[in-house]
């Protein structure tokens, strides 16, 4: 398979109404970036449903069949998909999957794009990363910085809310600590971010090697 740079760049639409790309599920995308990263550019949901249990996709999200088969479904609806029916000898005939353009493009947008908050690192995130390092390796590096900016500007701000001053009631008090967990969980997430490979050698380590 030819392999694209990642892009943030809006996919070009047709005449079929598309959802917007936030309204589809971490799991659809997972499914377009096991079909681009095949060998042959098509697979059939068998081989999309192993995947999912025995790799390390089945670490971040689990994929029952019967929703693997839907999320399938809609993604040929939606044009992000071609399927096709590969007749076989003495067995069932099998639905085979390939990508679309317009489903390509959908992908490498998402995939490009650090996510929001703190909360969508467990899984929204972890599929990016995944499917980055699976089909543009290179881009894993920028995705990573990206993302890591994005949480130093996220605890940052929780910083400030923590540090104002708060009115003595309990409500304010949990307020204050719900607060807290949250900065803590962001602060956890860019100590993270830091460990992975794409991040490169810490400062501390750069130092050490001078």
């Amino acid at each position: 398979m030819k392999v694209r740079p990642l892009t943030t760049e809006a996919p070009s639409t047709d005449a079929r109404p598309i959802r917007k790309s936030a309204d589809r599920a971490a799991a659809e995308y997972a499914l377009l970036g096991l079909i681009a990263n095949t060998a042959d550019g098509e697979i059939h949901g068998y081989d999309l449903s192993r995947a999912f249990a025995e790799g390390a996709l089945g670490r971040i999200m689990r994929l029952e069949s019967g929703m693997l088969y839907h999320y399938l479904k809609k993604l040929a609806r939606d044009s992000c998909i071609g399927t096709r029916i590969e007749r076989q000898s003495g067995r069932p005939d099998r639905q085979v999957h390939t990508l679309t353009p317009h489903g390509d493009a959908l992908l490498r947008a998402w995939i490009a794009a650090p996510v929001g908050s703190t909360r969508e690192i467990r899984l929204e995130f972890l599929v990016k990363l995944y499917l980055a390092r699976a089909i543009d390796p290179g881009h894993a590096v920028a995705l990573v910085a990206d993302q890591r900016s994005v949480m130093r500007t996220r605890a940052e701000r929780l910083a400030k809310q923590v540090n104002t001053p708060q009115s003595p009631d309990s409500d304010a008090s949990f307020g204050e600590a719900v607060l807290q967990l949250r900065l803590g969980q962001t602060r956890a997430a860019i100590d993270w971010l830091a460990t992975l490979p794409e991040s490169g050698p810490s400062p501390d380590a750069e130092l050490a090697d001078r």
